[in-house]
C-alpha cells in the first residue's frame, strides 16, 4: 500500500507549531492528548498517521493537504 502521509510531515507540523507561535503543550491539549505523545509523534517514535494529520490540520487551522502525498484519496 503507498504511503499517504508524507516522509516529513513530523517536521512540517514542528514548524507550524514554531511559526504560529504555539507551546507544544497547549498544542497537544488541543488534539486531547498527552505533550509526551506529541512529541513521540514529533519525533518518530508514535506514527504520524492519516487520522492525526487531519486531527491536527483542524487545530492549526491548516489544509491537510500539507501532510498527505498524492496517493491520498478519500
Amino acid at each position: 500500500m503507498a504511503e499517504v502521509i508524507k516522509g516529513d510531515a513530523p517536521a512540517i507540523l514542528n514548524r507550524l507549531i514554531a511559526e504560529k507561535g504555539l507551546r507544544k503543550e497547549y498544542v497537544a491539549k488541543q488534539l486531547g492528548i498527552r505533550p509526551s505523545n506529541l512529541s513521540d509523534r514529533l519525533s518518530g517514535r508514535v506514527k504520524f498517521d492519516a487520522d492525526f494529520a487531519f486531527k491536527v490540520s483542524k487545530v492549526l487551522g491548516v489544509d491537510v493537504k500539507i501532510f498527505l502525498t498524492e496517493n491520498y484519496s478519500k
